[in-house]
């Protein structure tokens, strides 16, 4: 991906030593086919034996299954074992009552929804695979109103932009959800293929905005007891942990994705109607760009002494179930 620091979302050197084919050393490719093939073989004895398998190794092997997909999904490729994933998919979310494994099984079944997009199996186990992946994220998430995969800049992400970001351009739209006011978890995954096409001067960046009103730059203010995660990963002053009082640029959150699938996760007290987007946005450095006349220059909004004060004793933690990673407010 030209003019990005994305990173593939499978390295497959823990393989390289693998004789696939005799001559020459075996193709990235080549090697992540034989890693999935190895993985579904392992994942198909611990379907056969049920409870009575290894739960650590039935995990990890789920996570090693989503990474395989990652890596081809990413690279517009499909494994030999592709057929056999319907069949062995259906049989791994028999455990999906496990608490234990629980995580893994939807971190599967994410990659799993991306390969049915894309046309790895047939319509009718497709639907069927994304049935089963939506009942057990509904267990992990709020689904909201959500648009994931390429779209059009909606009608308000423009509005925004156009009054308070004049010098942003937004691209692509690779993932979007609309939250209503109270306290919310939400998760929603989304693609980024080495395929996809954009100019070496556009970064990847998170929009959030406040839709009840847009004729201020308050709209544009991080909702206060929210925390925005991507991968598991903390965004930059856009936690509980650590975040501007004002109102923020789009941030640059290019450097936390990766090729094949990403995650993003709002968790926490929303204070009204919020649009959330990850998208492609370029800046235009150019002195003599137009302003719009009705562009409000963003206040700096004065810090409230009491916006980090904890009441009670009790600490949030907001343990990410999909990547076990820990933000604690």
């Amino acid at each position: 991906m030209a003019g990005t620091t994305l990173r593939p979302s499978l390295a497959p050197g823990g393989l390289a030593g693998t004789n696939i084919g005799p001559g020459r050393p075996p193709s990235p490719s080549s090697v992540n086919s034989y890693r999935v093939s190895a993985v579904v073989e392992r994942l198909t004895g611990h379907a056969l034996l049920g409870n009575r398998s290894d739960t650590i190794e039935f995990f990890k092997l789920c996570l090693s299954l989503a990474r395989g997909i990652d890596y081809a999904v990413a690279n517009n490729e499909v494994p030999n074992k592709a057929q056999d994933l319907p069949l062995l998919l259906k049989q791994v979310c028999q455990r999906k009552k496990d608490n234990f494994l629980q995580a893994a099984i939807m971190v599967l079944m994410l990659s799993v929804k991306n390969a049915c997009k894309i046309g790895w199996f047939s319509e009718k186990e497709s639907e069927e695979l994304i049935i089963l992946a939506n009942e057990i994220g509904s267990s992990f998430c709020i689904l909201g109103n959500i648009n994931a995969g390429p779209s059009n800049s909606p009608s308000t992400i423009k509005q925004i932009m156009e009054r308070f970001y004049p010098r942003m351009r937004m691209g692509q739209i690779l993932a979007s959800l609309e939250v209503k006011p109270g306290y919310g978890a939400y998760v929603i995954d989304f693609q980024i293929l080495k395929t996809t096409v954009h100019s070496p001067e556009e970064k990847i960046r998170l929009f959030v905005a406040q839709t009840d009103s847009i004729e201020t730059s308050a709209c544009i203010i991080c909702p206060p007891q929210v925390s925005f995660l991507l991968n598991g990963k903390g965004v930059d002053r856009r936690t509980t942990v650590l975040m501007d009082s004002g109102p923020q640029l789009p941030t640059n959150v290019t450097t936390m994705l990766k090729y094949g699938t990403n995650l993003l996760q709002a968790v926490g007290q929303f204070n009204g109607h919020y649009i959330i987007a990850v998208a492609f946005v370029s800046v235009m450095s150019s002195p003599d760009t137009p302003v719009p006349p009705d562009y409000v220059q963003p206040a700096v909004a004065s810090v409230d002494p009491d916006s980090d004060i904890i009441e009670g004793p009790s600490r949030i933690s907001l343990r990410c179930p999909i990547r076990y990673a820990m933000v604690v407010a």
